[in-house]
């Protein structure tokens, strides 16, 4: 028995448990130690230089496979992308696509480069790809409450009959706003009162357009002798996506007509503008549509041709859809919006250029 108990075996199984707990030791010794090595690493990819030294080197394809994963580029966004960045040299896209001044010095480039090869179609995806971009930025730098709005910034309250009043953030402090009033605002049925619960709109620096839901607090005279209005503090901001492209005001005039729908034999429809003209305001403008002011009672769900004038841009001719008019009882007159029906490529892009000041 006492033979048994020192044989070999024994002295193997005696050793096991050792063996286990030494290896298991030196497995979360390697473990700790890539741990450790991870750290290292990640630490020296968020310093200032390894930041700088990345941002500031030229765009490689896994710079683009990485951007188009993560903010869900199409290929063909991404190809377009790519060889946007390897024409012009551009730096790393994956931390400056959503600078838009500088992605915008090489969009520039390349507008002017098709322009001068008429390759129109490739114009449009061009500014299809700079109207993403935008569009997911401003997704991701939406504002999120009322604390965000910066002083200076311009709010609007519309009332009843189309009447819109301006109001001026002077003081966007911990507990509350504090407004400007519209000198003729004071005193008229379209004035809310202290407690009202009223929504207002304001225009972010990136022209995104936002609704802010808040409460009056009280009114009060200022310190420059102007009415004020103070509001509550307000986590019920959104942002309004509707809009399919960016608009920019105009102000030119604008002829427009209704028009005279013509059936062709296999079913194809054109249209022909009507004999009457009529001379409208034309307010703002973007590759979708633009907005018509004008005095005639013109309502929804007519077609109108429409000749257009914007700065430094041709003279064109469209087709568009009146989606909506609407009258201000005040000023007795109509804005039109209208979405284009037809309208020359070349235009549409010249719209574009416009938009983007290019």
């Amino acid at each position: 028995m006492n033979g048994a108990t020192g044989s070999p075996l024994a002295a193997r199984q005696t050793a096991l448990p050792y063996t286990v707990m030494g290896a298991a030791l030196i497995g979360l010794a390697v473990v700790f130690l890539l741990w450790l090595l991870w750290r290292i690493l990640q630490k020296r990819k968020e310093s200032p230089e390894y930041i700088a030294a990345q941002k500031n080197r030229p765009t490689t394809i896994k710079d683009i496979q990485a951007l188009s994963k993560r903010i869900s580029l199409s290929r063909q966004e991404a190809l377009l992308l790519y060889n946007l960045c390897f024409r012009y040299k551009a730096r790393n896209i994956l931390y400056s696509w959503n600078e838009f001044e500088f992605i915008d010095g090489f969009f520039r480039e390349e507008f002017f480069r098709l322009r001068q090869k008429e390759a129109e179609s490739d114009i449009f995806d061009l500014f299809k790809l700079r109207t993403r971009l935008e569009k997911i930025s401003n997704s991701q730098k939406a504002i999120p409450s009322s604390h965000n709005i910066s002083e200076g910034q311009t709010l609007i309250l519309p009332a009843s009959g189309g009447r819109v009043y301006a109001f001026k953030i002077k003081k966007n402090e911990q507990d509350s706003i504090t407004l400007e009033m519209p000198p003729n605002l004071e005193g008229t049925e379209f004035c809310p009162k202290p407690l009202d619960k009223i929504v207002m709109t304001f225009m972010s620096k990136q022209s995104v357009l936002y609704v802010l839901s808040t409460r009056v607090i009280r009114f009060q005279r200022g310190t420059d002798g102007s009415q004020e209005m103070v509001i509550r503090h307000s986590n019920a901001v959104s942002m309004q996506n509707r809009r399919q492209w960016r608009r920019e005001n105009v102000g030119n005039q604008c002829v427009f007509s209704a028009v005279e729908e013509i059936e062709g034999k296999r079913g194809e429809v054109s249209y022909s503008p009507k004999e009457n003209k009529y001379e409208g305001k034309l307010a703002d403008v973007s590759a979708g549509g633009c907005m018509i002011q004008t005095k005639l009672p013109i309502k929804r769900d007519q077609k109108l041709w429409i000749k257009i004038s914007i700065p430094e841009k041709p003279e064109f001719e469209a087709i568009g859809l009146i989606v909506s008019a609407q009258k201000n009882n005040e000023t007795e007159v109509y804005s039109l919006h209208i979405s284009f029906i037809e309208i020359p490529p070349e235009s549409r892009n010249d719209i574009l250029a416009y938009v983007y000041k290019y």
